[in-house]
Parts: structure tokens; C-alpha cells; sequence
């Protein structure tokens, strides 16, 4: 398996990637997921090294993106959101997933991010070393809230990288976020 960020040409490829992953889930059609990816690409908080593919015998079996996230309107600079993270159906439970993540949570690291929040199924997540982001005071906006708190994770990147770095997150800068 190979890491690599995602090339220009691939992104219309890599929206129909996540769409198809997300629309054989329970839990979504894969609508709100494509939408997600395109948008963070056409907003600020967009980081093209940390928009990341996995490939196998020069086919792309993985997907990840990390994006600067503001907590309670500051902290854009110093947190990332983790989402969407997707793995081709036939690859799925085959250890794409943990690759990608550590991989990616690695370089984020090493760009100086202090953490990562992400949005999704604590069993999966806290062997990252996520914890629910309520223990850092990191809180889901009433907005858009999880479907209970342990699925709102957070991670830090480096010794003490969230002490300093709390409030409320709000999915709902992204239009394909708001409920």
C-alpha cells in the first residue's frame, strides 16, 4: 500500500470514491459525504497534502481528509477535522483504514497541528488514540449535534496539544453539514 495526496484530475473520482462507499452504509446514502469533500476543497480551511488517497497496484482503495477546523470561531490553525474517511468496499477490514489513519495522523503531526476532532464510532476510533472530546472541553454545537457524545472524538498530536484549546464545534461551516 502506498500514501499520497490526491491529484487535481482525481477529485471528481474521488467524490464518486466516498459517494459509493457511504451510500452502501446504514447510516447514509453517500450524498452529504461527496458534498462534504467538494466543498472542503473550495473553502479556506483546505489543505491539499492532508486530502489523501491510498492505492494498491496503482488503483485507489482508500480516502481520507483532514481540514483545519475553527472551534468556537478560533483554533482554524491548530485543529483539524478528520472527515470523510472511506475504504473500498472489497478492502474493507484489511487494515486500509488503520494504514491511512496512521499515516495521516502522523503528517499531521508533523505539520505542527496540535490535534484532530473527528465524528464517528468510538470502538473504531479510540485505537487511534481518540477520546471523547468532552475530557479535552471540546463540546458538538447544539446545531448539529452527534447521535451521543463519545461519537464527537478527539485526539492530540503532540504532549499537552489540546490543554489550551476548547469550546464548541459547529459542522454547520460546511452547508452540507447543517441539519
Amino acid at each position: 500500500m502506498n500514501i499520497r495526496p490526491v491529484k487535481k484530475e482525481e477529485y471528481r473520482f474521488i467524490e464518486d470514491f466516498v459517494y459509493e462507499i457511504f451510500r452502501n452504509t446504514t447510516f447514509s446514502d453517500g450524498v452529504i459525504e461527496r458534498a462534504l469533500v467538494k466543498e472542503i476543497r473550495e473553502n479556506p480551511y483546505y489543505i491539499p497534502q492532508l486530502d489523501l488517497v491510498v492505492e494498491e497496484e496503482e488503483a485507489i482503495i482508500g480516502h481520507c481528509i483532514l481540514s483545519k477546523l475553527p472551534i468556537s470561531h478560533r483554533h482554524e490553525h491548530e485543529i483539524l477535522m478528520l472527515s470523510p474517511v472511506s475504504v473500498a468496499m472489497n478492502k474493507q477490514r484489511h487494515g486500509v483504514g488503520t494504514f491511512m489513519l496512521e499515516e495521516g495522523i502522523a503528517l499531521a503531526a508533523e505539520m505542527g497541528f496540535k490535534g484532530i476532532v473527528v465524528e464517528g464510532d468510538p470502538r473504531y476510533y479510540h485505537r487511534f488514540g481518540f477520546r471523547t472530546s468532552t475530557a479535552f472541553g471540546i463540546y458538538a454545537s447544539e446545531k448539529n449535534l452527534p447521535p451521543s457524545e463519545e461519537n464527537l472524538m478527539a485526539l492530540e498530536l503532540c504532549t499537552n496539544g489540546l490543554e489550551n484549546i476548547s469550546g464548541e464545534v459547529d459542522y454547520s461551516i460546511y452547508c452540507a453539514l447543517r441539519h
